[in-house]
């Protein structure tokens, strides 16, 4: 098990639990049925590690407003009996800090449970193949940025398969278009426009050299709420450039600030895009 924080979801066992609950729960599964397919899942039931189980189980529940009597009676009798505190006694506060986060979960699960949250299932792979959508800055740093109202262009040119929880789950590979405009662009705008380094090593790594530069995105959404189709503008589909360079990670939560700062950075360094990868043109030889 790795731990980096005497926090409850300082570890991985915990934080394995949570994720494969949520994830059951956003595939429509009943409480019960969530429940029961975790304990099939076996694992560190009747280890050192149990006691993190039903501690994740029994806060997670807890906070979807699911708790079920027998979770909250296992966790509250792990955390009587300590449950986890002698992978702590070693340490130099001989886990007085775990010793607080089973109070606050103690006491966290002896008060009144929020309501039941609706779970909805994440889309992380909405686009077609070759999908452009025109994207809309709207969020305070586009205010902050004099980007407000204004769009950038987006491609989905691949897919690819991450390991989340309890299976894999595909997501998105995008090129960013190294441009801002004023309004909403079309496919003739895209006329002559190169594709947008997502790498903010330009000026140092790869001066003088002719090193790949990290050209294609994985695209990511946790919440459903992160996904801005609001303020996505389908704009059409046509053969993306073919790029085999190695993926970026980016986020839709945060994609106006960090298309921003990439596009910032590489503006007015050349580069050369070829068919296997993409390398800094020599204008940047010292």
């Amino acid at each position: 098990m790795g731990t980096w924080s005497s926090s409850l979801y300082g570890n991985d066992t915990t934080l394995d639990v949570k994720g494969a609950y949520i994830s059951f729960l956003e595939e429509q599964l009943s409480n019960e049925e969530a429940y029961e397919k975790l304990l099939d899942m076996g694992g560190v039931i009747g280890t050192d590690e149990e006691p993190l189980f039903w501690y994740a189980l029994a806060e997670t529940q807890w906070k979807y407003g699911r708790l079920m009597p027998e979770v909250k009676e296992k966790a509250l009798g792990w955390i009587d009996k300590k449950g986890g505190l002698d992978s702590w006694l070693e340490n130099e506060g001989k886990g007085t800090g775990w010793l607080k986060t089973l109070d606050k979960l103690k006491q966290k699960l002896e008060s009144p449970m929020p309501k039941e949250k609706k779970v909805v299932k994440i889309d992380k792979n909405p686009w077609n193949l070759n999908d452009i959508y025109a994207y809309q800055f709207h969020k305070k740093y586009a205010k902050e940025n004099d980007l407000f109202g204004k769009y950038m262009l987006i491609q989905k040119i691949g897919e690819e398969q991450i390991w989340e929880n309890t299976g894999y789950t595909t997501i998105m590979s995008v090129h960013i278009y190294d441009e801002i405009f004023d309004k909403l662009p079309t496919l003739d705008d895209m006329a002559g426009l190169r594709i947008l380094p997502l790498d903010f090593a330009s000026a140092t790594i790869y001066r003088g050299k002719k090193s790949s530069i990290k050209m294609r995105g994985c695209i990511f959404n946790y919440k459903p709420s992160h996904y801005p189709e609001k303020y996505l503008t389908f704009i059409g589909n046509m053969q993306g450039l073919l790029n085999f360079s190695e993926d970026s990670s980016l986020f839709w939560d945060v994609i106006e600030r960090e298309f921003h700062q990439y596009y910032q950075n590489w503006q007015g360094v050349e580069y050369d895009t070829l068919g296997e990868g993409v390398y800094v043109a020599p204008n940047l030889t010292s």
